[in-house]
């Protein structure tokens, strides 16, 4: 058995349904691993019988106890350690959580390799394999959760997330609460700018009012589908736009409490894949948007 301390051992006992189950559908079906996963686990005898390895052509029988280690080697290999001062909200043998604060990248990119959450997480625990189960705009806050090895974020990605942003507008909705279902995709020519495109992917988020101020408004957010800028998209076409957000957004006088948009991930809760509890993470404002906050609720709305 090839095993790490953050590699993650996985065992379910075959039930009749899957007796003469070939070991390889079982463990896609019933428990729920990818492909690649399979593979990878494959190349270093991870596979298991009856604590026994085991190749993935052969047939199980009823009352066998099957198990899995997948090692994150690739994920291990290529991100570098990064010391830097990290808030961990939530941690746990599976998931990883962070509060993100603004003006660091969740993870590597080509022009980026170092100084992201990823690299401060691989500085902590430089044997855990780190998979973005979540991801947010270089400048918005909030919570962002890795995966500690490919099992656990290919369980992820299956499980239903409730994710949740306090966000500060100007103007107001016309409404106390409603669901802006808007197709987004990318502009055309731009790599990062989205649009709302009528032939686009299926973009749902939810708001309701916290508060309304005099020409602002603090807002909750609820993601019903997660596409790129979403929220920023959504408030620019519903004519509400985020607070000092510089792609979607437009100048007021309340640009200078803050040098970013205006949006937080608040709230993120799910049934956790491997222990079956409710989890529920949060976070606090961070301290610019706590001041935007207050110069929001010192100009009071006079006509409600």
């Amino acid at each position: 058995m090839t095993k790490d301390e953050h590699d993650i051992y996985i065992e379910l006992e075959v039930q009749p349904v899957s007796h003469k189950r070939r070991l390889s559908a079982f463990l896609r079906k019933e428990m729920g691993i990818s492909g690649n996963c399979i593979r990878r686990a494959k190349t270093y005898d991870n596979i298991f019988v009856d604590g026994q390895p085991e190749h993935t052509d052969y047939i199980l029988s009823s009352g066998q106890l099957v198990g899995i280690i997948v090692p994150d080697r690739s994920t291990k290999s290529i991100i570098s350690g990064a010391e830097m001062q990290l808030n961990i909200l939530y941690d746990d043998d599976y998931l990883i959580a962070v509060d993100k604060p603004f003006g660091v990248l969740c993870h590597p990119i080509m022009e980026v390799d170092e100084d992201t959450l990823a690299n401060g997480l691989k500085h902590i625990y430089p044997n855990m394999g780190i998979h973005p189960v979540s991801r947010l705009d270089r400048d918005t806050t909030g919570i962002v959760i890795y995966a500690k090895n490919s099992i656990v974020h290919h369980k992820m990605t299956q499980t239903e997330i409730d994710k949740k942003y306090i966000g500060m507008v100007l103007g107001h909705p016309s409404n106390g609460e409603g669901t802006i279902d808007m197709p987004i995709a990318r502009v055309p020519g731009s790599t990062m700018l989205r649009h709302f495109d009528p032939d686009g992917k299926s973009s749902i988020t939810k708001f309701n009012i916290l508060y309304k101020g005099h020409n602002a408004s603090i807002l909750l957010f609820t993601l019903l589908t997660g596409r790129t800028h979403q929220i920023r998209v959504h408030c620019k076409e519903s004519g509400f736009p985020i607070i000092h957000d510089t792609l979607y957004g437009i100048e007021s006088e309340y640009d200078r409490y803050l040098t970013r948009q205006a949006l937080h991930s608040y709230e993120t809760s799910f049934i956790h894949p491997f222990t079956n509890e409710h989890i529920t993470i949060k976070s606090p404002l961070h301290e610019d948007m706590l001041l935007l906050e207050k110069a929001i609720k010192e100009k009071p709305l006079v006509n409600d």
